[in-house]
């Protein structure tokens, strides 16, 4: 299916407008972004925060980053309230780390299933770690410094009802890298730190499986989720919010984009499902 028949149904598009800044001033900026510059110096915020959509900026083939059984890498971020926080502040409790931003209709279409979940699973800590912006437009770019970064993370809890703790990355994207930098992925890590599940693309009823089986004693890593894209109607929507720029880079890249999953749906339906046992560590964080 390709793009210009879903772009009839652009009228009823939703539009987007900024919310106000009221972060300016804060300190944890600084602290994040020097969280940041001890991580590797060396890194250039336009190559992470890119201006255009294109596939030269992900690899979709496999999710880099810690791996099922590994100690899941900590990190510091902030939450929409100013105050730091660090992923191993959740030691002891279950956690579900989804990556998402506002432009991203892959995040956008499951908030309301991982409200739900949430709800259903009070005693896990579902959390959201706010990267780079997927599809950036003129209405919604790259950002450019944290209160750009904060504004959209707070745009996503007040106008999409986004109930779960949201932990916005540093202007650098350090955290999303140490958990694949792709726009929508999900891991699920059991109280004792370590990674038991991973996921290039956020399933919520697959989440769901996987916290089933953690609590049961099984191996949520032997779970295969399924590609499933957005809705046309959310798709259109969180584009036209990003912008025109976003909907035409999509547009360029929508062939490849297909031809990739078709790809690595022949070969894994091609492969083996073997077992993917690991030794698992004493903990992580």
């Amino acid at each position: 299916m390709g793009i210009l028949p879903l772009c009839r149904g652009m009228r009823a598009v939703l539009g987007w407008q900024w919310v106000p800044n009221e972060y300016a001033g804060n300190p944890l900026r600084e602290a994040v972004m020097a969280e940041s510059a001890r991580n590797d110096p060396g890194r250039m915020t336009p190559e992470y925060n890119y201006e255009h959509f294109s596939l030269a900026h992900r690899t979709l083939d496999r999710l880099e980053g810690v791996r099922e059984g590994e100690p899941a890498p900590d990190f510091i971020a902030s939450r929409l309230d100013g105050t730091p926080v660090r992923l191993s502040d959740y030691r002891g409790r279950p956690v579900v780390l989804e990556a998402g931003s506002v432009t991203c209709p892959m995040y956008e279409r499951g908030i309301d299933r991982m409200n739900a979940l949430a709800f259903r699973y009070p005693d896990v800590a579902f959390l959201v770690l706010y990267t780079r912006e997927a599809h950036p437009g003129e209405r919604l770019g790259p950002h450019r410094n944290m209160d750009d970064k904060i504004n959209a993370a707070r745009f996503v809890a007040e106008a999409d009802s986004e109930g779960r703790t949201i932990l916005v990355d540093d202007l650098d994207g350090s955290a999303h890298r140490q958990y694949g930098m792709l726009p929508n992925t999900v891991h699920v890590i059991d109280p004792d730190g370590a990674v038991v599940f991973r996921s290039m693309w956020n399933d919520p009823s697959v989440v769901e499986h996987a916290l089933r089986r953690m609590r049961s004693g099984g191996d949520p890593s032997t779970l295969r989720p399924r590609f499933r894209p957005a809705p046309p109607k959310v798709l259109l929507r969180i584009l036209h919010r990003a912008g025109w720029q976003a909907l035409r880079d999509f547009a360029v890249a929508f062939p490849r984009v297909v031809w990739v999953h078709l790809k690595r749906w022949w070969t894994a339906s091609q492969g083996s499902t073997g077992s993917r046992a690991r030794q698992r560590p004493l903990g992580g964080w």
